[in-house]
């Protein structure tokens, strides 16, 4: 359906790839929007939907950020001009995104954040700002002026008493106008503000995110406790009488240090899981309809697909093969036909069971059945 155009892979990840900004014209010629301004205002009305709508004012209120679900009548007050609605998951609601998201399969899957479609009318924008992430600003319908900075900002001043993160100066160095199937990506930390250039624009922003340190060390944490290695407890250096009892002295401070040290070097066997239950972390929304399976065979009745929230992912190493399916790990003997399933399971929507159920081990035909019972996976039910 889409298919990604006027770009050398190898380049980009070479040489752009978290580095600097590309555009790329005609990245996907005759691009169509999956989904029209209207529907896409429907479908910020919807529970479990994450909306957001940016309505740029005058200078007493400058901008003003709401989020959904939104009532149908908020879309009927919108000024004419100078409003965004951006809509987030949106390859989780329309399922024809996730062959888009497909384009994008020479990033890792597990670092990508999710799909958003905004909407602007003429001079809609969310202001100039920065993201913590790499994204790829597709332009879907309409056209957009995008203005971007030439280098990375750190911690830069932002403009105070909003809701939204708008930086106080920006300094554009390079400005381009994007016609629908052309693409813009830009690397984290580059300033850039995009405003709709008459009417009917939508934008498809791919995002790409990156664990936070402190998301790092709770997992670790997490892990470290199975093993009893966050029970250790602080033991002195040999200890002098010269010493004031209310001092904190260089030694004790690298004895703390120490202990950290330690605990890394003992934890070496738990990072796979560490790395593997962090990125497939998921919470599965209820809004689903599922049924019991208690055996294969009555699995194979039906056709399957990954619940929309779910996430999944593996990793291989000598002789163990570990499934990461929403933040938990099941374990699979290492053999060719295990490793076959497991990559179906992660890069699939789909999952037939009718087509090859009676040559599956009975340890997927447990696994099979265990997602079934957790709601990784759902029957594709008529109604659907």
């Amino acid at each position: 359906m889409w298919q990604l155009n006027n770009f050398d892979i190898d380049d980009f990840l070479a040489n752009y790839w978290q580095q600097k900004p590309l555009l790329i014209r005609q990245a996907f010629p005759g691009f169509e929007t999956a989904i029209s301004p209207e529907e896409l205002a429907g479908l910020a009305c919807e529970e479990g939907v994450l909306g957001r709508l940016v309505i740029e004012k005058d200078a007493a209120e400058p901008w003003q950020l709401s989020y959904g679900p939104f009532a149908e009548d908020v879309f009927t007050s919108l000024p004419q001009t100078h409003y965004s609605l951006l809509v987030a998951e949106c390859e989780k609601w329309i399922p024809e995104l996730q062959a888009l998201v497909d384009c994008f399969n020479f990033i890792p899957r597990w670092r990508l954040d999710d799909l958003m479609i905004s909407y602007a009318p003429e001079h809609g924008s969310v202001g100039p700002h920065i993201d913590d992430y790499d994204v790829f600003l597709l332009q879907a319908s309409g056209q957009k002026r995008w203005s971007i900075g030439d280098q990375k900002l750190e911690n830069p001043a932002l403009v105070e008493g909003l809701d939204l993160a708008i930086l106080k100066q920006f300094d554009p160095a390079e400005e381009w106008i994007l016609e629908p199937g052309d693409m813009l990506y830009l690397p984290p930390k580059i300033a850039h503000h995009g405003v709709a250039v008459g009417a009917g624009c939508m934008t498809y922003s791919i995002g790409f995110k990156g664990q936070s340190v402190s998301d790092l060390i709770d997992s670790f944490l997490l892990e470290a406790e199975t093993l009893g290695l966050t029970e250790t407890r602080y033991s002195d250096v040999p200890l002098t009488r010269d010493r004031n009892p209310a001092e904190i002295r260089v030694e004790d401070i690298l004895q703390f240090k120490s202990m950290i040290y330690k605990m890394l070097d003992q934890s070496a066997p738990l990072w796979p899981d560490i790395v593997g239950k962090l990125v497939s972390d998921s919470n599965l929304s209820d809004d689903v309809e599922t049924i019991e399976c208690d055996d294969i065979e009555q699995a194979a009745q039906y056709l399957w697909q990954k619940h929309p929230d779910s996430k999944l992912f593996y990793h291989q190493s000598g002789d163990a093969l570990r499934l990461y399916c929403n933040g938990q790990l099941h374990r699979l003997s290492d053999n060719p036909q295990h490793l076959d399933f497991c990559q179906l399971l992660c890069n699939e929507m789909l999952i037939p069971l009718d087509q090859y159920h009676q040559q599956l081990t009975p340890e997927t035909r447990d696994l099979l059945l265990e997602l079934i019972a957790n709601r990784a996976l759902i029957p594709v039910l008529d109604d659907d």
